[in-house]
């Protein structure tokens, strides 16, 4: 029998599950050049966990686990978003996806397409006419994923490693 995975938003009681995940999230795109140092950022990202959550701005796919007592909720990935604030007035009311994530033994199960289609509606939901997201250069499976789920480039970042000498 399959587990049902549910997309929920998450209660208060998931931040450090959802912080733990971050951290793996971080650490993995590590590989594909990130500057992000993952546990030296865990308590800022702890808490901006915490306000998404306040805001209904994650959500979380989850499959119910039979315990020895009782059932227990186990969160396979997680997403979060928002509408974009900002000083500039826009042609288009743009959400944002911040980070999707999901567990690597899930991966390839449709759990990330479920976290970004929901966000997806609840962005549209909330007046987005555009959607944008970021991945780092290197990432091809993710940018794969995105071109899969109908995502194409908008802008393009360039980035220089500055390297000065005494003589300069």
């Amino acid at each position: 029998m399959q587990d049902s995975i549910t997309i929920e938003h998450p209660s208060v009681g998931a931040v450090n599950e959802i912080t733990d995940m971050w951290v793996e999230l971080a650490a993995d795109q590590r590989e594909y050049e990130s500057y992000i140092q993952p546990e030296e950022s865990k308590e800022a990202v702890r808490e901006m966990i915490a306000h998404r959550i306040a805001s209904d701005c994650v959500y979380v796919a989850c499959v119910e686990t039979d315990g020895q007592e009782q059932e227990q909720t186990q969160i396979l990935g997680f997403v979060t978003y928002e509408i974009e604030r900002g000083a500039y007035t826009l042609s288009e009311t743009r959400g944002i996806i911040q980070n999707l994530y999901v567990t690597p033994s899930k991966r390839g199960a449709g759990i990330g397409t479920q976290l970004l289609c929901a966000a997806e509606d609840k962005l549209h939901n909330q007046g987005a006419t555009v959607i944008t997201l970021e991945t780092l250069a290197e990432n091809t499976r993710a940018q794969e994923f995105y071109r899969q789920q109908g995502y194409d480039a908008h802008r393009v970042q360039f980035e220089r490693t500055l390297d000065f000498t005494e003589e300069n």
